[in-house]
Parts: C-alpha cells; sequence; structure tokens
C-alpha cells in the first residue's frame, strides 16, 4: 500500500465510515439503550416494553427523518446527502425537531419512565438550538449528538448515581473519532466541532437538572 493510499484511508475513507455508523439521528437511539442497561429504574421493564421503546424511538429520530430525503431532493431543499450548505440544513433540522417532540409526547402519553422522558425532551430541544445556531453558523450536528450523549451519562451519574464509567470513557473515545472524522474530512471548522459538542453536553445536562 502506497504512501498516498494510506493517507486516503486515514483521512478519507475512515472518517466516512465513522461519520455514517454514528450519525447524529443514532445518537437518541444510543442513549435509550444506555439508559435501559445501565441501572436505572428504566432498565427494570420487561424486555417487551423495552423493546417498544427502542423501536418507537429508532423508528421516529431515525427511519423518519431519513426517509424525508426524497422529498428534501425533490424539492431543491438540500443537493447532497451531507447537507454540507448551512442552508440545506434548516428545513431539516425543524423537520426533525418536530419528529423528536412527537416520539417524546408518544412516550409521556404512555407513561415511560422519566428519565427516558427527560432525555427525549432534551434531544429536541437540542435540535432546536442546533436549528437556532445554524440561522448564522454551521455547527457540527455529529458533535452535538454525541455531547448530548455524554451529557445524558453525566447526569445519570450524577443524579441517579449508577455506575456509567464505562458508557463515559467509550462516549469520550466515540466523540474523538467523531471530531476527527468531521475535521479530516473538512465538513468542519475545529470551532465548530468544539461549540457542537459544548452545545449538546450543556443543553442535555441543563434539561435533567430543571425538567
Amino acid at each position: 500500500m502506497s504512501k498516498n493510499q494510506i493517507i486516503t484511508l486515514f483521512f478519507r475513507r475512515i472518517p466516512k465510515i465513522f461519520s455514517v455508523i454514528l450519525h447524529p439521528l443514532l445518537m437518541p437511539t444510543l442513549g435509550i439503550y444506555v439508559i435501559l442497561t445501565s441501572g436505572t429504574n428504566a432498565s427494570l421493564l420487561d424486555s417487551d416494553a423495552k423493546n417498544i421503546i427502542l423501536t418507537l424511538v429508532l423508528a421516529c429520530t431515525f427511519v423518519i427523518p431519513i426517509a424525508f430525503v426524497p422529498f428534501y431532493y425533490y424539492w431543491r431543499i438540500t443537493t447532497t446527502l451531507t447537507m454540507s450548505e448551512r442552508q440545506e440544513r434548516i428545513i431539516p433540522l425543524a423537520i426533525t425537531g418536530t419528529l423528536y417532540y412527537v416520539c417524546f409526547f408518544i412516550l409521556y402519553q404512555m407513561g415511560a419512565p422519566r428519565i427516558i422522558l427527560a432525555f427525549l425532551f432534551a434531544t429536541a430541544l437540542t435540535v432546536i438550538v442546533n436549528l437556532l445556531l445554524t440561522l448564522k453558523w454551521k455547527i457540527s450536528a455529529h458533535m452535538t449528538g454525541i455531547g448530548g450523549v455524554i451529557g445524558l451519562i453525566f447526569s445519570m451519574s450524577f443524579l441517579y448515581h449508577v455506575d456509567t464509567m464505562f458508557y463515559l470513557m467509550l462516549a469520550i473515545l466515540l466523540s474523538g473519532f467523531i471530531g476527527f472524522s468531521r475535521l479530516s474530512l473538512n465538513a468542519h471548522t475545529p470551532g465548530e466541532v468544539y461549540w457542537g459538542l459544548i452545545s449538546g453536553f450543556a443543553v442535555m445536562v441543563t434539561t435533567f437538572f430543571v425538567f
């Protein structure tokens, strides 16, 4: 393997893979999985209830938002899958935020545990904050998503007194991979990456402490 091939592998192909498998739309499902397996009261739910919650969250926060992509193309709202231009992200973020809130509302009506409701409300709020920032600045949605997961794990440890050290270390490691990937692909500036992480973390922690 030549030097150029190695550079391409580590600075283009691998970052693209990380950007796809750690897509921000998957972060709510990842967060719910952490909640259901970390020793909180939500982890005491039976397996059927857990599967229903995971399926609903995956559908509302990943499957349905992805299903809107052809609509964005048809109406020329976006021209690329990555939505590289700041203006292209505004309508998708508005729709995604609405779907996140719908997910929260459905689970609220179902009587889901408070910790799950707090997390889903925070994810919807995070998308709205991202939308408001996007009006002026192309903040990293990838880093906002993982920042929210880190904020969730931190809040669970502090408020629910569960051992989340493994999840915390893993989430921090993933945030490093994601940040490296976004910078290697020239998708964002360092400032957009750092502020994405900070905003996601801050919104999540604040929501948990006041919810």
